[in-house]
């Protein structure tokens, strides 16, 4: 199904929010990536050397993981509408990682925090479309990427939007002509289920890489994780 109108009105609401929010009035922070200064992603290309041994990922109470580099802005929910990035790097490795995370912080409890990350991960020899969504624990979805591309470098446009107290997660596809629904999280932005959700979201970008490369003396290697079209669109 076509989506060129949907998303030709996204873009134009996207671009009058970036004319009344300039992007220096929003605040940047690493977690997890050390001696690295924080900079906006909006209107860049920035590449992440990811370590191995981290993830984010929560399988059970006791092994809260959120261990991977994640550059973030943190905003309002009342404000949240949408947030894009493309991501693409040199996938090899079981489980290597990358695209958007949306973290609703426990400030009591922040191995209680809820997230959403989704993107590009490494599963079965190749390169897919991977959710997970953590409400107290973690679930994972993949789906394949069907445009044709190279697999070592493969790219994907993630869109995760908001529809009332839902977020859905897409893959933009067909060069922004259409978006392909990859999962449907109905608690992220549901404020009325005694909970406590929080009442800011921290959005942004991460790289993982929760195993290491086999062969003698590359244990420790790094893969760069490349963002660019970032787009976050508040009101």
């Amino acid at each position: 199904m076509l989506f060129t109108a949907t998303i030709a009105s996204w873009l134009l609401a996207a671009s009058s929010v970036y004319a009344s929010t300039p992007a220096t009035s929003l605040k940047w922070h690493w977690l997890n990536n050390p001696g690295v200064q924080p900079v906006s992603p909006i209107g860049r290309s920035i590449t992440v050397q990811v370590p191995p041994d981290t993830d984010i990922w929560r399988p059970a109470i006791s092994k809260h993981n959120f261990t991977a580099p994640y550059l973030y802005t943190t905003v309002a929910i009342a404000h949240f509408q949408s947030v894009q990035v493309t991501v693409t790097a040199p996938w090899k490795t079981l489980y290597d990682q990358g695209g958007l995370v949306l973290a609703f912080p426990n400030r009591h409890n922040p191995n209680a925090t809820r997230f959403i990350k989704a993107g590009i991960e490494f599963n079965d020899g190749a390169p897919a479309l991977g959710v997970v969504a953590t409400d107290i624990l973690s679930d994972w979805s993949l789906s394949p990427i069907t445009e044709k591309q190279t697999t070592a470098d493969a790219k994907a446009t993630i869109l995760v939007e908001r529809d009332g107290t839902d977020a859905w997660v897409y893959v933009v596809e067909n060069g922004g002509q259409t978006r392909r629904a990859l999962r449907q999280v109905t608690w992220a932005f549901n404020q009325d289920d005694g909970q406590g959700l929080a009442r800011e979201v921290e959005v942004g970008i991460y790289g993982a890489k929760p195993t290491e490369e086999s062969g003698e003396g590359h244990a420790r290697d790094k893969i760069a994780v490349t963002f660019s079209g970032f787009a976050l669109n508040i009101v």
